[in-house]
């Protein structure tokens, strides 16, 4: 009896034993194991990548103007209809043009009596009277003050004038100009003289005076020196005449020219025939002008879209008829504010028109407008581009589009997942790379193109290799 309850015992403890080894191997040991984490991968492959921007807009001309008349009027002709193709200077329509016509008229009589032969005569009569009161006033000077100072200021006047235009003349010899000071100052030298002897000799012998003095009788020689006043009004005289003369001159030069000849004048009188002459020009011109604002030509060449006007209707300044360049069309469309930088001039487009949906339309960039507009309550950039020049679909002002601007394209390039790149720096990529042995390697790689999705590796990385995109989460 007692050795069968030590063997049962025996059994007990082996069984408990056993059983306790096996929970520690399978249960508490894996337990207290470190857990090796699992990652998701992904092969590096040969692909597309296309960076985007969409857009919105529509068909314009290269060139649209509204056109009108420059003064009111009744309508007398109309020339052309909507539709019609026009050229640059081509006339559109007409006004009456009755009192233009009789004002320009008028104006061309007018001034071509200016160049009658009767005309010509008394200029060169004027000319020749002009010639003769200078000399008059030079004389009456030149008795008051003396010939010889009369001389002298004379040559002072003509030799300052010279060295002034020298020193006004960039890399004016230097030697000139020394001779153009020693003129200056042997005029002035002379000139003083001129005036001293004026007071010594001059005065005495053509202005004497003799009177008696009334309390001793003497009889006392001496002279009466022409006042300022009238040395003044002498020199006064002098310059007038000097510029009737010119002005003479000048009108005879004009006249002698002919009508039709393009001369540069000044007008020293704005009394005298060659002011009344310029006058009379500036009349015909604004006389021509008025009779051509009757006459509407087209500024560009291109097609009449809209016309609202009628013979015998009478019309005021407003834009009354549209052309167009419908021949040569561009694309207007707008970006978000955010998608800006992926706008350049020389991108390309792809085109989509609400008319053509099956159609695609390649273009290119052409102009980005400095300033943001508001569309439907946002910012938006506005964006030009051409239009390729033959198509098989008819285009049409105002068709809208979808446009899809081609940011940046690169075709049959290395990809990876975006989501697979660890940025080590601002613009500084690398992956980890899938060893042979399971282990990971953190890999630099060059970034190019990278969208939402997708990365262009441009070195660092062969077509194959495996990659980590991320640990498998566990829960």
């Amino acid at each position: 009896m007692k050795k069968t309850g030590i063997i049962i015992a025996v059994v007990i403890a082996l069984a408990l034993s056993l059983g306790g080894f096996g929970y520690y191997n399978q249960v508490y040991l894996p337990a207290q194991a470190t857990a090796t984490p699992a990652y998701n991968t992904t092969k590096v492959r040969s692909g597309d990548i296309l960076i985007t921007a969409d857009g919105v807009g529509n068909i314009l001309p290269s060139e649209s103007v509204s056109v009108g008349f420059q003064v009111n009027g009744i309508v007398a002709e109309l020339n052309v209809k909507v539709g019609d193709e026009v050229e640059v200077g081509q006339v559109l329509a007409k006004l009456d043009d009755t009192n233009a016509r009789l004002r320009l008229q008028q104006a061309e009589l007018s001034y071509n009596t200016f160049y009658s032969q009767s005309s010509l005569q008394q200029a060169q009569i004027d000319q020749l009277n002009a010639k003769s009161a200078l000399e008059d006033a030079g004389e009456q000077l030149e008795y008051l003050i003396s010939p010889d100072a009369y001389y002298w200021e004379k040559r002072l006047e003509t030799a300052r004038a010279e060295l002034t235009k020298l020193q006004s003349t960039p890399g004016a010899n230097e030697s000139e100009l020394e001779a153009a000071q020693k003129e200056v100052d042997k005029a002035q030298s002379y000139l003083i003289g001129a005036q001293q002897e004026y007071y010594e000799t001059y005065v005495w012998e053509v202005f004497p005076y003799t009177y008696k003095d009334e309390t001793t009788g003497e009889v006392i020689e001496t002279y009466l020196e022409p006042t300022k006043d009238a040395v003044t009004e002498a020199r006064l005289k002098v310059g007038s005449a000097e510029l009737a003369l010119l002005d003479a001159e000048t009108y005879l030069i004009v006249l002698e020219a002919g009508r039709d000849a393009e001369l540069e004048v000044v007008v020293a009188d704005s009394g005298s025939k060659l002011a009344k002459l310029e006058d009379a020009r500036l009349d015909l011109e604004l006389a021509q002008a008025a009779f051509e604002d009757t006459m509407l030509t087209a500024p560009v060449s291109g097609t009449v879209t809209s016309l609202s006007a009628n013979v015998g209707q009478a019309i005021g300044t407003n834009p009354f008829l549209s052309i167009e360049t419908l021949d040569q069309m561009v694309l207007r469309f707008y970006v978000e504010e955010s998608d800006i930088h992926m706008v350049k001039i020389g991108n390309p487009v792809n085109i989509t028109f609400d008319a053509y949906p099956d159609n695609v339309l390649e273009g290119q960039i052409t102009y980005l407008e400095p300033a943001l507009q508001t569309v439907d309550g946002n910012p938006a950039a506005v964006v030009w581009a051409s239009l390729p020049e033959n198509n098989e679909i008819q285009l049409l002002s105002g068709m809208s589009a979808d446009v899809e601007v081609i940011a940046g394209e690169s075709r049959g390039t290395l990809l990876v997942p975006v989501q697979s790149l660890r940025e080590l720096a601002p613009g500084s990529y690398a992956v980890f790379k899938v060893q042979p042995d399971g282990s990971l390697a953190l890999t630099p790689v060059t970034v190019g193109l990278m969208d939402y999705a997708n990365a262009e590796i441009l070195s660092g990385l062969t077509a194959g290799d495996v990659i980590s995109t991320g640990a498998v989460e566990t829960k």
